[in-house]
């Protein structure tokens, strides 16, 4: 069974039945807040006819509405009034003209975030008086006969829209060049259509799909992500779509991803590296709404909204046979979005960076625990976060904040960012990290007290973490080091074949030395091995080496 939706809810703020019957009777896709205790929506309610409390009349009902109902998605508010004068707020000129404008600026006072749809026609509100409404996004009806019941319901989608991006984001920063990313983005997460996202890696497509699709579907199901680059070939099939005991050697009975997701989102990272026979299945899937688990002949119905991810050329794979091109039709070209890479979007790096560094510090656990010792160590009460900037003097009480340089942001705006907006989160995290460690050691050390809500980010650690590089994908791995230059793989740059050989000699001294990096800092650099085997430390992870699973 699918998760049930949760269903918008709607104030109406009116001082009569001019609109309450209207939006009822046709836009059944929504509650109301009412102060009607009689269970069910109120189109089934059987006093519905003779029922005064289905919405609020004046702004001392609004308040109590409010009181009662904070779930409230929306407001729906007329502009004219005809009430007693002693039921109306106070306002210049004529009140009952203009009522509905002086309800707004409670309302804005009240709930700042609420989306608002002014009700009205152009005869009541003229267009002298529209333009301090541009923000709130007001609808003209002309009467009754001219009531759209589609405009309306589109015009809320889009206010609950750009609500659930503001609240839900998760600090997924969107740049100005990705206005347009943004918008189609969350137009069609609403829709059933499933969607594609292509980009490089790195250029954050699984976050997209997490923090903002996800979230902007307003499904109540959960978010599941399959790395499909991670299943080997023979084993997606059953991972996707489930398997019945017996149905291969060591086949258990088990769901699939597709019914984990039932009623929310499943994301398939990597498309391209579905096999075929996997992708019959997800089309019949897409096609259908049902799953059939792998042994089984009952098909399953699911409801999931369908976002899949993929750096690689479909329509080349098309062309050669390796992706099939009724499944290619199905994703592309109209739900299709295209991540951008980094390089194309400088400005971005710093509110990338910001927000990069107040997630990381927000979750417990190591890097928080740091965090706090270094604040007890400053003689601070209470920290709730972290937060990047490049000016000490936007230090805040209540957070550590990270100084940036100016020199350092400009040099981070110049780079080439072969790894996008990941290879900036590993960038930013270290440098953090490094610099958080340094000068919590400096104060227990004695060596430099600590500063109240700063920490520096050295300009000359940004750099060497720079010119470190990113490591190349065709890089030898760890886990089995390259002994013999002869045997390393071919490169097509100078560059990359230079950096296998690096990091083919740290992987043999790291195993040399059994893990000890003031050891190979003293077999690699001059001067004191204690400082350079941070340096050497950092080099080892941008190769994309791990410490422990050379240890392993």
């Amino acid at each position: 069974m699918s998760a049930a939706k949760t269903r918008p809810k709607l104030l109406v703020i009116d001082d009569g039945d001019r609109y309450v019957e209207l939006f009822h009777a046709l836009l059944r896709d929504y509650d109301y807040a009412t102060r009607c205790e009689l269970p069910g929506p109120c189109w089934e309610c059987p006093h519905r006819e003779g029922c005064t409390l289905t919405h609020a009349h004046d702004w001392a009902e609004v308040e109590q509405t409010l009181a009662r109902h904070d779930d409230v998605d929306a407001v729906l508010l007329d502009v004219r009034f005809d009430l007693p004068e002693s039921r109306l707020l106070p306002m210049e000129g004529d009140p009952r003209a203009r009522q509905g404008l002086a309800i707004l600026e409670r309302l804005r006072q009240k709930k700042r975030a609420l989306p608002v749809v002014l009700m009205t026609s152009e005869r009541e509100l003229g267009q002298g008086h529209a333009a301090p409404l541009a923000a709130d996004e007001h609808l003209t009806l002309a009467g009754d006969d001219a009531f759209d019941a589609r405009a309306l319901g589109l015009l809320v989608e889009r206010l609950l829209a750009r609500r659930v991006r503001a609240s839900d984001d998760a600090g997924f920063v969107f740049g100005a060049s990705m206005a347009r990313l943004r918008r189609d983005a969350e137009v069609l997460a609403r829709t059933s259509l499933p969607m594609l996202i292509l980009g490089e890696t790195g250029t954050g497509k699984s976050a997209l799909a997490e923090r903002v699709i996800h979230p902007a579907s307003r499904r109540s199901g959960r978010f599941v992500a399959v790395d499909l680059g991670a299943l080997p070939a023979s084993l997606a099939a059953a991972e996707l779509f489930g398997s019945a005991r017996g149905a291969f050697s060591g086949a258990v009975d088990r769901p699939g991803r597709f019914e984990e997701a039932d009623g929310g989102t499943l994301f398939l990272d990597e498309l391209g590296n579905l096999p075929l026979d996997a992708q019959g299945l997800l089309l019949l899937a897409l096609q259908d709404g049902r799953v059939t688990r792998l042994g089984e002949n009952r098909a399953r119905r699911v409801d999931v909204k369908l976002v899949a991810a993929t750096n690689a050329d479909l329509s080349a794979r098309v062309r050669d046979g390796s992706f099939r091109a009724d499944l290619f039709a199905r994703l592309n070209p109209a739900s299709r979005l295209v991540m951008p890479p980094l390089r194309e979007r400088r400005d971005d790096v710093l509110p990338l960076a910001q927000a990069m560094v107040t997630r990381r510090f927000a979750a417990e656990g190591s890097d928080r625990a740091l965090l706090l010792a270094y604040a007890r160590a400053a003689g601070l009460v209470r920290v709730e976060s972290a937060r990047l900037a490049i000016d000490a003097d936007d230090a805040t009480r209540g957070a550590i904040t990270f100084v940036l340089a100016k020199a350092s942001l400009a040099a981070l705006r110049v780079h080439a960012w072969p790894g996008n907006v990941r290879e900036l989160e590993l960038l930013i995290g270290n440098a953090a990290l490094l610099s958080l460690a340094d000068a919590l050691a400096a104060a227990e050390e004695g060596r430099r007290p600590p500063l109240p809500h700063v920490v520096p980010l050295s300009t000359r650690l940004v750099r060497e973490l720079l010119d470190g590089g990113w490591p190349d994908a065709s890089t030898t791995s760890v886990d089995s080091p390259t002994r013999d230059s002869k045997h390393a793989p071919e490169h097509t740059q100078l560059r990359d074949l230079a950096r296998a050989l690096e990091k083919e000699l740290f992987a043999r001294l790291f195993e040399e030395t059994g893990g000890d990096f003031e050891a190979m800092a003293a077999r690699l650099l001059r001067g004191d091995p204690a400082t350079n085997a941070r340096r050497v430390r950092t080099r080892f992870n941008q190769l994309g080496l791990s410490a422990r699973r050379a240890k392993r």
